[in-house]
């Protein structure tokens, strides 16, 4: 597994931001659908609320909170829409939300979470654990497509798919090429 954290408004250092976690988890190839994984899942998630309803609102923070990163967005389940969550468990220590200090206090004490996933507006549901270590590997510098590269078993939706591929498609192009533009 990999993971990418990020502040996602970009807002100066010691400014609440919204904080944003990305799961790059291995699929096994019996994992792909219609050919569209490359072996792998990219799960977007970003701090949110903890209820029925702030689960779907962006939350501003100066510390990594206690409170889950949502996925926001549904994706389209066996059964119907499907949101996913990591709830972060208790930590002696704060995490700071700065990515630099953050990578450095998850080296000094493990960050556990717990995923989960809940219809829009059911109770979470708690399905796996994962546990961020020295030995994560952190992907600063790659991309997250959580278009082309979705969980197997779920697909997304029509309508997540126009909200997000514009900004996807610019994100796919390489840096240098955006640099110049």
């Amino acid at each position: 597994m990999r993971v990418r954290f990020s502040r996602s408004a970009g807002l100066p250092h010691g400014w609440p931001d919204i904080l944003g976690l990305a799961l790059r988890c291995p699929v096994p190839p019996s994992g792909q659908i219609d050919g569209r994984s490359d072996g792998r899942a990219d799960i977007l998630l970003a701090t949110a609320g903890s209820g029925r309803l702030s689960r779907f609102a962006p939350t501003l923070h100066r510390y990594v909170p206690e409170s889950p990163f949502t996925s926001f967005m549904p994706y389209r389940g066996l059964k119907g829409p499907v949101l996913l969550a990591a709830h972060p468990e208790p930590r002696a220590e704060r995490l700071p939300a700065r990515p630099d200090r953050f990578r450095a206090s998850v080296t000094a004490e493990p960050w556990r979470l717990g995923l989960s996933w809940a219809t829009p507006l059911g109770p979470w549901r708690r399905f796996a654990t994962v546990e961020l270590s020295p030995g994560v590997p952190f992907g600063d510098d790659e991309r997250f497509d959580p278009l082309l590269n979705v969980p197997a078993g779920a697909e997304n939706y029509d309508w997540t798919c126009r909200l997000r591929e514009p900004s996807y498609s610019l994100a796919r192009k390489p840096r240098e090429e955006l640099r110049a533009t």
